[in-house]
Formats: C-alpha cells, structure tokens, sequence
C-alpha cells in the first residue's frame, strides 16, 4: 500500500462524506493518529478538532497548528450560526425532541426551568453544525476526541450521538468524521461508519511495539498488507511500512569522497550511528561485530544485506579491501557488478567451494577454515587496497562449509585478521550465544510480523526504514520505536 495518509486524505476526498473511526485502548495513540491525519488534510480541508480534555495547548509543541482547528482554543471568539441553510438537522431536532420528552435525559433545564434549544444547551454540537455550514463547499472534516467522553458529559448514548453526525453531517451534507472511540470495539458505531482504523501495542522482549491495522475504508482498495506498526516519538504518528529493497541494474555514480580513517572503516549510512558507540558511524579496527539475526526470514535477510551492502559499497568505493564470507556473498557480487566500475570491484572478494580460478574469488577446500584462510592468502586478494579491510562472515556459511565446530578456527583467525581491519560477523541465534562473549558489540535484527526492528542492546530499538539515495542506491533509516 502507498502511504497510508495519502489513502486517508484521498478517503476524505471522495464524492460523499465520510466517517472514520479510530479505536484502541488507552495510551496507543489515537489523539496522535487524529491530529497526524489532520496535519494532511488541513493543507487543503478546514478542521474542526473537539476534544474532551480541559486544555488543547499542550498539543501545540507537536501539532503547532492547534490553535487553528481546536474548538477549546478558539471557544470564547467561536461565532455560531442560527440559521441552517445547507446542512441537515434533521437528527438533531430528533434528538431535540427526545430531550423535550424526557426520554433521554430530564436534567437538561434553562434558567425558567423549561427545556430550551439543544444548540444552548449543547454549545459543542452548534459549534459543529456551525462549523459545517460555514465551510460546506470546502470539504469540511470534524474530529471528535473522544465521542464516549463528550456523549457521557451530557448523558447521551454515544451511539445515538454518532447516528445524529452521521446522518446530518456525513450522508446529508458531505461531511467528514473522525471520532475517537475509547473502546476497543462498539459493532453498530463500527458498522454504520466508512472506515475504521484500529491501533493497538505490546511489550515483546522488553520493547514496545504498536500496530496499526486498516479494518475497512469503504471507496478505496486496501490492497494485501493493511497492516502497520507505527512509532510516537516526539508526540508525532510515524509508519512504519514493511520493509522493500530494489538494487538498481545499471553502473551508478561513486561515492562523493570523505574523511577517510586508518583506524577505523566507515559503515556506509549516517543513520547506523544511532546504536554504534559512541553515536559514530564507524567501527574501530579490531573490533569484531555481530550482526544477530533473532529470527530468519526472508525480510531479516532482506534487513541485514542492506545493512552489509551499504557497509561493503562505501569500503571498496574508498579503494579498501572487503573479503566476503557470506550465505549472501553471491546475490551481492551480482549487484555491484552491475552498478560499479571494475576498478572498484576488485576490491571485492568472495569466497566459495570451487576450483575454477578467479583473481576475486577464494578458492576453498572446506576441510579446514585456518587452511583456507591463511595470512599469506589475505595479503595476495587485498594486496593492491587500502587499509583497514573488512572482513565478513556468516555462520550459516562457515556452518554449511565447516560444520558446527569451525568457531575455535573462527577464533584463531579472527586473532589475526582483526589487526588489519574489521570483522563482522552474520549469525543465528544459537551460534551467537557461542560468539556473543567475543564480540565488541552486537547489532540485534528481528523481524515482528514482517516489520524490521534494530537495537544494540540498549533501552532503544529502531525500525529499519528503507529509502533511496539520489543515485539509485537502497539506503536505510532508524526510527525510534516508542
């Protein structure tokens, strides 16, 4: 799906009015998501925002454009209309009615103790209608934060309440509706809406998750995968789409130059500094990194060899030399042949079980991993390259090439190649809990319901975002997960 507040915005946009409700329990952001979508729709749509709390001022650090929609703000200079001429009250004079009757409530009384006009007696609900009628050929949209708690301050059922907008606001005079229900389900105000959007959050491994999930938006299409996790940093309401990566297949440009280090090698992407130490964006020679898949999934590869080929693409396009131990060493070998220059890839080495002689490829016997990787056999693949290498490996391959016993050779070469440069190393879970103890740091990916999170063992984790750089290259962000 494209995003998702494009959809919404282009819900809001169809021919009729449209009612969207946003349920969920307490603290999973609901406020948040309504003042987001009203962000969107505000650039081109007037709001309405009514919300039950005493004071919207303190929405203004997040939302700096409250003080032009919230009926709380504005409520003293608020100029209600008298006369209706374009928008429906017909459930309201229903309503009015029933208030006359006692029917629904007997407490509402004016100062000669009769019962007087609803509109007085309701300012929120003039101000609606109000705002509606003023704004009818603009598309207007009224946000209700929540419908149970202004239903409850004058005693009304929140359903009737939500039948009275529907039917006056929405289906008769075009009208959209946001109203936040506080509950996790009511079937009739569900059923009689156009949409419905359900926000939800777990604690898993000590870390918060929230999802999103599109349960129905009558009009539009919601495709295969309507279903988001979404973070609240800063008091804003940030998507986080399943993760998709593109290589491109065509030579792109080099990477501008920058400040190149002998001690350390740079991981390729500004973002990463968000869980190395030290807040840098490069490892230190000698460091060994593990990169921790907690679980496999396609989407986890997907997550880790964009991390790897951003690290491996800034390496060899400094002139440095990478060695590539690898499950996934043959899928990038492909990629960079078709968007770098020869002269950048022979910095590039892989390794694999053949006899075939190639001048980027270490030939291995598989019988031994420290006869396989000698220092003399380094030293000739990155002979003509700069210093610090890096140095790659997963134990799914070394598994597959040297059984399960390869990790006291690991260690033995690991010794001496860390003196010249980097070493990461992709691993499972069982084989971290054996190399864990070893490494400097370790960088944890997981996949939870499709959707990629990132920490590196600190009280923060980070939902792994992919983008484009300007060349056509897959590039990733880090988005707090709150």
């Amino acid at each position: 799906m494209e995003d998702p507040f494009e959809v919404f915005k282009d819900f809001f946009n169809q021919k009729f009015g449209k009612s969207l409700i946003i349920k969920g329990r307490p603290g999973t952001g609901k406020t948040t998501f309504s003042l987001e979508l009203a962000s969107r729709l505000y650039e081109n749509q007037p709001i309405h925002f009514l919300s039950s709390r005493f004071n919207d001022e303190p929405l203004k650090d997040a939302f700096p454009f409250i003080d032009q929609i919230s009926y709380r703000i504005n409520k003293e200079n608020f100029s209600y209309t008298e006369d209706f001429k374009y928008v429906s009250t017909e459930s309201l004079k229903k309503l009015e009615k029933l208030l006359e009757e006692k029917n629904l409530n007997s407490d509402f009384t004016g100062s000669s103790g009769l019962i007087f006009d609803i509109k007085e007696v309701i300012p929120e609900l003039n101000a609606i209608y109000t705002f509606v009628e003023k704004n009818f050929e603009l598309g207007p949209v009224v946000i209700l934060d929540s419908i149970e708690a202004i239903a409850q301050k004058y005693s009304i059922d929140e359903t009737t309440l939500f039948s009275i907008l529907q039917n006056d606001l929405v289906e008769k005079s075009g009208a959209g509706l946001i109203v936040v229900l506080e509950s996790t389900q009511n079937d009739k105000l569900e059923y009689f809406s156009d949409g419905v959007i359900s926000l939800s959050m777990e604690i898993d491994r000590n870390y918060m998750i929230r999802y999103m999930r599109i349960e129905k938006l009558r009009g539009l299409s919601l495709g295969s995968t309507p279903f988001f996790s979404y973070s609240l940093l800063n008091g804003r309401f940030t998507l986080f789409p399943i993760i998709s990566v593109s290589y491109p297949t065509h030579k792109i440009p080099m990477l501008s130059d920058n400040e190149e280090s002998k001690d350390s090698v740079d991981m390729g992407v500004s973002a990463i500094s968000k869980v190395l130490p030290m807040n840098k964006r490069t490892v230190d020679i000698g460091s060994l990194v593990l990169i921790h898949r907690m679980e496999i999934s396609d989407r986890t590869d997907i997550a880790v060899n964009l991390i790897k080929n951003s690290l491996v693409r800034r390496t060899i396009s400094e002139g440095r030399g990478v060695i590539d131990v690898s499950s996934s060493s043959y899928e990038s070998a492909k990629i960079f042949s078709l968007t770098m220059e020869p002269e950048q890839l022979k910095h590039y080495i892989t390794a694999e079980k053949t006899k075939r002689t190639n001048p980027s490829v270490i030939n291995l016997e598989g019988a031994k991993m420290t006869e396989d990787f000698t220092s003399e056999a380094i030293e000739y693949f990155t002979g003509s390259s700069k210093r610090p290498n890096v140095y790659i490996f997963s134990t799914d391959f070394l598994n597959f090439t040297y059984g399960e016993n390869f990790i006291g050779d690991f260690l033995t070469i690991l010794n001496e190649i860390r003196l010249t440069g980097t070493v990461f190393m992709i691993c499972d879970e069982d084989f971290y809990k054996k190399l864990s103890h070893h490494a400097t740091f370790s960088l944890h990916i997981r996949d939870k319901d499709g959707f990629i999170f990132l920490n590196s063992g600190g009280n923060k984790h980070f939902s792994v975002q992919s983008l484009v750089d300007q060349s056509g290259w897959p590039s990733y962000d880090l988005i707090e997960s709150v």
